[in-house]
């Protein structure tokens, strides 16, 4: 009678270790990562960070049913925990992920965290899988917060909008900052309401040669036009809303005179150099909806002559 209690303790104490085992196997086989476009930010840059889930598991598994399946921490570099400074990312959008395939989830964090100060920094993130009721490891990403040099700054009245109501003006500034990121200097505008105000948008704009620093300009609705040699014989030409958005860039090559700008008929314009055509062109010149047509060459489009058999001399005196 002992010897059989015995055994059914440790049969049920084999269970106790094996089970765990199982679930661990099963996580080995899921794996999740974190990554960033680039390893250093500007204090408040706009952000993407990018889950990549491989599955190896057999199983199909099914994620984004609610807005808690995937949850983000960052910590500073001497460990404490940021908080956020307004509700989670929404990462809700069920999708599948089947065994043997990899996916890839990506999620803007730079309006739920306000990353101020420079330093070191971990991205950290808690993977739920609703099939086994498990929580798997994320591996972190480490990326760096940089205080960019400020080249230029202007403040600005937002224009109204149509339909709004005639009220004191809002005043926003626009703030150019250069940042070396991957070994090469790029140019920064940051869109905010002054100093110590909020931050509204921070943005790349083009990579720039050090020895020869960006113009600037506002227009009368608001709207900053920059011209910045990116290159030997290259300038890049970029118009941004009082927004950050870029809405205009094109480009630029050094031929006969340098690009610059002037003022044209009210308007600020690019004078000088020849205009290039790109595909990173702003706005796109491709039309997604536009399709492809039939080039013909130009030989096609012409009468094919017609030609007779030769007619002998002979005949040609008879008649």
């Amino acid at each position: 009678m002992n010897r059989g209690i015995l055994n059914l303790f440790l049969f049920c104490f084999c269970l106790i270790l094996v089970g765990p085992g199982f679930v661990l196997s099963a996580k080995a086989q899921v794996t999740a990562t974190l990554e960033l476009n680039k390893p250093q930010l500007l204090p408040r840059e706009t952000f993407f960070v990018r889950l990549k889930i491989v599955n190896f598991s057999g199983q199909t598994l099914v994620f984004g049913e609610d807005n808690n399946w995937l949850q983000f921490q960052i910590e500073n570099e001497v460990g404490e925990v940021l908080d956020p400074i307004s509700e989670p990312p929404k990462v809700e959008g069920r999708f599948t992920v089947e065994s043997s395939i990899r996916a890839t989830k990506q999620i803007d964090l730079s309006s739920h965290y306000a990353l101020e100060k420079a330093g070191r920094y971990k991205l950290t993130a808690k993977l739920y899988v609703k099939q086994w009721d498990r929580l798997l490891p994320v591996n972190p990403v480490k990326f760096d917060v940089v205080n960019g040099s400020v080249l230029w700054q202007q403040m600005f009245g937002v224009p109204l909008k149509n339909g709004e109501p005639s009220a004191q003006p809002k005043r926003r500034r626009y703030v150019l900052q250069k940042a070396k990121n991957l070994r090469m200097m790029t140019l920064y505008v940051r869109v905010d309401d002054g100093p110590g105000g909020r931050v509204h948008k921070v943005s790349p704009v083009c990579p720039m040669v050090t020895f020869n620093e960006p113009v600037a300009q506002v227009d009368p609705v608001g709207n900053l036009h920059v011209l910045c040699q990116s290159g030997a014989r290259i300038y890049n030409y970029s118009v941004l809303s009082p927004d950050g958005v870029i809405k205009i860039r094109h480009h630029y090559n050094i031929v006969g005179s340098r690009p610059r700008l002037v003022f044209k008929e009210g308007k600020i314009v690019v004078a000088g150099g020849l205009k290039l055509l790109r595909p990173d062109d702003v706005p796109s010149r491709k039309n997604v909806n536009e399709k492809p047509k039939l080039i013909v060459p130009k030989a096609a489009n012409k009468p094919i002559p017609i030609i007779r058999e030769p007619i002998p001399e002979a005949n040609k005196r008879k008649q």
